[in-house]
C-alpha cells in the first residue's frame, strides 16, 4: 500500500514473486511528493519505507529501495486432517503471467537422468546436440540456475551434469539485461532465458553426484558433480571423462537419425568450477567460471563428389583420417558494483595441441586422371586475453550515459604444419613430390571505446547517439619452405624433419608462396538508436555508419608495399518483440562483409599442384539482407500452443568461385568473384495440444518448408571462356513434417513418432540429374518404472529410410534400437544402470548435399554399438537454518 504525506491512500498493488525475489509497481501522479510504502504478508511483520519523490523531469520510472519483511515467530501450527485424501493429476506445463513453468515432477525419467533428459521431454522444447535450447521455435539465449547465470554460453555443462532429481521446476521468460537492471527500467531488448529452480532441500546445503561405467569395445565413462548453495553464494565443481562422445539418451526425444550421429571417436576429459557470490543487499556481485579440458579425436571420412562442368561433369573420390590431441583452458570472471553502475570482466582462453592427417584423392572422367596422397602434421598454441570495463549512470532528470572499454590480445605461436604430398598424373605419366614446412604464426592487439547518451522521452521512447572507436594491429607471417629442395636429405626422413640451421632453412624458402602482413585497422562507428519499451514489448531501431580505415604493409617475393583502403558501410537493423507466452518477434538486419585486405593483392597460391588459388583484386563486398519472424499463441482452456515463423535471406554480390579445370592433369584453378541471385526462404510451424480431458495423451506436429536458390559459376575447361558458359543455378525445395503422439500415466510414458523430409533439386542445366528424394522414419519410445521391483526401463526403436537419391548407397533402411535398465538401491542414493547403444548395429553417418557447384556424399566414422554398465551415487547434506 502506498500513502501520501497527508495519509491518503494513493495506490495498492500485489507483488509478483519469483522464488526468493519480489517486485511491485505503483502508479503515481507526476509531481513531487513524500510517500510511505507499507508491505504486508501473512506470516511476516509489516514493513514501512519512506520515499521522497523529487526531480520528475523526463523520468518515466523510479526504482524503489528494497523492502525486507521480518518473519513472525510460531505462525504455523500442525493441523490434523484425519480421513482426508487428496488426489490429482500433475500438470506438466502452466503459465504464471508471461512465464512458462514446467513441473519437473510431472515427467517420467529413468533414475540417473540429467537435466538434458528432462528438457527433451518438455512440451514445445527442442534440444540440439550442441546444447542450444528452443522453446516453441524460439531460441533460449542462456541457462540460469535459481535466478543466476551458470556457465553462461556453455549450456552443456549444466545440461549434462545437473541431476534431474534436484530440479523442482523450469521457468522460461524474458529477463531484463544487466544494463536495464542497473538503470531500474528496460532500455534494450530482453534476454530469453531458461531458469532452472532446485527443490527446497537443495537450495541450502551440499549436493554430490557421481557416476562411473564400463562397456564393451573398451567404452568407459565417469563424471562427478558437486554443488554448495546458500542464499547468496554458490560453488559448483564438475568433472567428466568418457570415450563415447554421445549425449543422447535412450527413451528421450533426441534425434537418432543415422546422418546426425556424432562423427569420429572422441575421448574427452574435462573439469571445471563455478563460483557466484554477492552481499546481502546485492550491492556487489562476483562470478567466476573456469574449465580445463583434454580431448583425443580420431576421425575418418570418405567422400564421393560430382562437380558440374560445362563440357562434362568431373568425379572425385577421397579418403581422410585425422588424429588430434588438444588441451584447453577457459576462464571468465566478472565483478560488479551495483550502486555506482560499474562492472568489469576478464577472460582467458588457452589451447595447445597437434593434429596428424592422412588424405588420399583421385579424379576421373571417362578414365582416371590423377591420384594424390597427402601426409601432414600440425601443431599450434593459442592465447587469447580479453578485458572489459563498463560504467552506466542515470541522471536525476531521466537521461543516462554509458561508457564501455574493451581490450584484447591474441597470440598464435607456434602455428606450423609439415606436409608431404605425392601427386601422380596418370594421363601424362609423371609425378610431383613436395615436402612443405609452413610457419603461419600471427598476433593481434585491439582496444575499443564505446560511449552513448540516451534521452528519455515521453511515452517510454528513448533516443540517443552512440559512437565507438576501435584500433587493431595484426601481424601475420605466412612462410612456406620446400624441404624436398634440401640436399642430402635421408630417404627415411620423418615428416616433421627440419634442417639443423636457420640458414639452411632459409635457402629453401618458397618465396612465391610466402608473404608477411602487418595491418593497422581503425574503425569509427557513429550510430543513432531509437527504442520504445512497454511492459509487453520492445521496438528497437539501430542506424549505424561504419567507417573503416585499413593500412597494410605487404611483403612477398614481388611486392614490398604499403597499401590503404577506406570503406563506409550502412548496416541498419530493426527489431520488434512482444514478450510473454504469446510472443511475437520480427527483425530485419543488413550485414556487409568486406573481403580480407590481403586477398585483394595480385598474388597466387600454388602450394598444391592440383589446386591453384588466384586472388581477385576486383572482388567487392557482399551484402546480406536477413528478415525473420516468429510467433506463438497459447490457449489456457485447451492447453494448446501454436507457433510459427519465417525467414528470408538475400545475398547481393555473394562470393562465388570461378573454376577452371585442366582435363589432362585434373588440376583446378580457383578465382573468387561476385555473383548475384543467391537467396533462401523458409516457413515453419508447430502445434501441440492434449487430446483427452485428463491431459494424458498429447499430440504435437511440426511442419516446415524451405527453398534455396543457389547460383554459382560453372566449372569450365582450359579451352573455354566464361562467356561461353551460363551461370549454374540449382533449385532446392525441402519439405518436412514431424508427428508425435505421447501418452503418460503415473510411471509409464509412451510416444509414437514419425516424420518425413522431402527434397527436390532441379536445374536448367542439361547435364543435371534431377533429385526427388525422401527421408522418413517411424518408431516408438518408452519409459516405464516397474513398481514391484522398482526397475526403470527406457527404450526407443525407430526405422530410418531414404529413397530417391542419385546414389544407390543412399537409398537404404536403418532400424535403430537402444535400451536402458535402471535399478535404485539404498533409498535411491545408489543407482545401477545398463545401457545398450545401437543394438542392431545400424547407425552410420552419411550426408548428402547439392548446390550450384555439384553434389557431394560424405561418410564419417562414428561410434559403434556397445553395452555399458554404470553405477551412480548421490549424496545430499542440508544446511541448518
Amino acid at each position: 500500500m502506498l500513502t501520501a504525506g497527508d495519509s491518503a491512500v494513493v495506490d495498492t498493488t500485489t507483488c509478483i514473486t519469483w522464488e526468493t525475489n519480489s517486485f511491485f509497481e505503483f502508479k503515481v501522479p507526476a509531481r513531487q511528493e513524500n510517500y510511505i510504502i507499507r508491505g504486508s504478508l501473512d506470516g511476516y511483520e509489516d514493513g514501512f519505507l519512506d520515499y521522497n519523490l523529487r526531480h520528475i523531469a523526463r523520468n518515466n520510472h523510479f526504482e524503489l529501495p528494497r523492502l525486507l519483511l521480518k518473519k513472525k515467530q510460531n505462525v504455523y501450527k500442525e493441523v490434523g486432517l484425519d480421513g482426508v485424501v487428496v488426489t490429482g493429476t500433475k500438470v506438466k506445463i502452466s503459465y504464471r503471467g508471461d512465464t512458462i513453468v514446467y513441473n519437473a515432477s510431472a515427467f517420467n525419467l529413468p533414475e540417473g537422468s540429467m537435466l538434458d533428459g528432462l528438457i527433451r521431454q518438455m512440451p514445445g522444447a527442442e534440444l540440439k546436440d550442441n546444447g542450444d535450447v528452443y522453446i516453441n521455435g524460439r531460441k533460449v539465449d542462456y541457462l540460469m540456475l535459481n535466478g543466476k547465470a551458470f556457465f553462461k554460453g556453455k549450456n552443456k555443462v549444466m545440461l549434462e551434469n545437473l541431476p534431474y532429481f534436484t530440479v523442482q521446476n523450469i521457468k522460461v521468460y524474458d529477463k531484463s539485461t544487466k544494463q536495464s537492471e542497473l538503470l531500474g527500467f528496460d532500455v534494450e531488448k530482453k534476454d530469453y532465458v531458461m531458469d532452472v529452480y532446485l527443490k527446497a532441500e537443495y537450495n541450502r546445503g551440499f549436493l554430490g553426484n557421481a557416476e562411473t561405467g564400463v562397456g564393451t569395445d573398451n567404452r568407459y565413462m565417469a563424471r562427478l558433480f558437486s554443488l554448495y548453495y546458500d542464499d547468496h553464494s554458490r560453488v559448483s565443481i564438475f568433472g567428466n571423462t568418457n570415450n563415447v562422445n554421445e549425449n543422447r539418451k535412450p527413451g528421450g526425444d533426441g534425434e537418432w537419425r543415422p546422418s546426425d550421429t556424432p562423427t569420429g571417436l572422441v575421448k574427452t576429459n574435462m573439469t571445471g568450477i563455478h563460483l557466484s557470490t554477492e552481499d546481502q543487499d546485492k550491492r556487489w556481485e562476483e562470478n567466476l567460471d573456469a574449465t580445463l579440458s583434454w580431448s583425443d579425436t580420431d576421425e575418418e571420412s570418405r567422400t564421393v563428389s560430382e562437380s558440374f562442368a560445362s563440357n562434362g561433369n568431373i568425379f572425385s573420390n577421397s579418403w581422410s583420417a585425422n588424429s588430434q590431441k588438444d588441451f584447453r583452458f577457459d576462464a571468465r570472471n566478472s565483478f560488479g558494483l551495483q550502486r555506482i553502475g560499474l562492472y568489469s570482466g576478464f577472460s582467458i582462453n588457452y589451447s595447445n595441441g597437434h593434429r596428424d592427417t592422412q588424405y588420399k584423392d583421385s579424379t576421373m572422367r571417362d578414365v582416371l586422371i590423377n591420384q594424390m596422397q597427402n601426409l601432414s602434421y600440425n601443431r599450434y598454441r593459442t592465447l587469447d586475453l580479453k578485458g572489459q570495463l563498463s560504467w552506466i549512470k542515470k541522471f536525476y532528470w531521466g537521461d543516462y550515459v554509458s561508457l564501455n572499454m574493451n581490450g584484447s590480445l591474441e597470440r598464435q605461436k607456434p602455428n606450423e604444419q609439415f606436409t608431404m604430398r605425392e601427386t601422380r598424373f596418370e594421363q601424362e605419366g609423371n609425378r610431383d613430390h613436395r615436402h612443405y614446412y609452413a610457419d603461419t604464426h600471427h598476433q593481434s592487439d585491439e582496444y575499443q571505446v564505446v560511449g552513448c547518451y540516451m534521452f528519455q522521452l515521453p511515452y517510454n521512447w528513448t533516443v540517443g547517439p552512440q559512437i565507438s572507436f576501435s584500433q587493431q594491429r595484426q601481424e601475420l607471417h605466412n612462410s612456406n619452405y620446400r624441404l624436398d629442395w634440401l640436399a642430402n636429405v635421408p630417404a627415411n626422413a620423418p615428416l616433421n624433419f627440419l634442417p639443423s640451421t636457420r640458414e639452411a632453412l632459409q635457402q629453401v624458402l618458397d618465396a612465391s608462396n610466402s608473404d608477411s602482413q602487418t595491418k593497422h585497422i581503425r574503425n569509427l562507428k557513429p550510430s543513432i538508436s531509437v527504442s520504445h519499451m512497454t511492459d509487453q514489448g520492445y521496438l528497437g531501431i539501430e542506424l549505424p555508419l561504419n567507417i573503416k580505415n585499413e593500412r597494410m604493409h605487404f611483403t612477398d617475393e614481388v611486392y614490398d608495399t604499403v597499401v590503404t583502403r577506406t570503406h563506409t558501410t550502412f548496416e541498419p537493423s530493426v527489431t520488434y518483440s512482444h514478450w510473454g507466452r504469446n510472443f511475437r518477434i520480427l527483425s530485419y538486419v543488413v550485414k556487409v562483409s568486406q573481403p580480407d585486405f590481403a586477398s585483394l593483392m595480385p598474388v597466387d597460391d600454388t602450394t598444391n599442384p592440383l589446386a591453384t588459388h588466384v586472388n581477385n583484386p576486383s572482388l567487392k563486398s557482399s551484402i546480406n539482407h536477413q528478415l525473420e519472424g516468429n510467433a506463438s499463441w497459447t490457449t489456457d482452456s485447451l492447453n494448446r500452443t501454436v507457433s510459427g515463423g519465417f525467414s528470408f535471406s538475400l545475398n547481393q554480390r555473394a562470393w562465388g568461385t570461378r573454376t577452371m579445370y585442366d582435363p589432362n592433369t585434373g588440376a583446378y584453378t580457383y578465382v573468387p568473384d561476385n555473383i548475384n541471385g543467391n537467396w533462401t526462404a523458409s516457413l515453419n510451424g508447430s502445434f501441440q495440444q492434449p487430446v483427452d480431458r485428463k491431459r494424458r495423451l498429447t499430440f504435437s506436429e511440426g511442419v516446415s518448408a524451405a527453398y534455396d536458390h543457389s547460383v554459382d559459376f560453372p566449372i569450365i575447361y582450359n579451352d573455354m571462356t566464361y562467356a561461353d558458359a551460363e551461370r549454374s543455378t540449382v533449385h532446392n525445395i525441402i519439405l518436412s513434417n514431424h508427428l508425435r503422439l505421447a501418452y503418460q500415466i503415473d510411471k509409464l510414458s509412451v510416444s509414437l513418432i514419425g516424420s518425413i523430409d522431402y527434397r527436390l533439386s532441379t536445374s536448367s542445366r542439361e547435364d543435371f540429374q534431377r533429385i526427388n528424394a525422401f527421408d522418413f522414419n517411424y518408431g516408438l519410445k518408452l519409459n516405464y518404472t516397474i513398481p514391484w521391483i522398482n526397475m526403470g526401463v527406457a527404450t526407443d526403436i525407430t526405422m530410418f529410410s531414404r529413397r530417391g537419391y542419385y546414389s544407390d548407397l543412399m537409398n537404404d533402411d536403418h532400424l535403430v534400437w537402444n535400451a536402458a535398465l535402471t535399478r535404485s538401491l539404498l533409498k535411491n542414493r545408489l543407482t545401477l544402470k545398463m545401457t545398450a547403444f545401437d543394438l542392431l548395429h545400424q547407425l552410420s553417418n552419411t550426408q548428402y548435399s547439392v548446390n550450384a557447384q555439384g553434389r557431394t556424399e560424405t561418410w564419417n566414422n562414428s561410434i559403434s554399438r556397445y553395452v555399458m554398465l554404470s553405477i551412480t551415487y548421490k549424496l545430499t547434506r542440508k544446511q541448518k537454518n
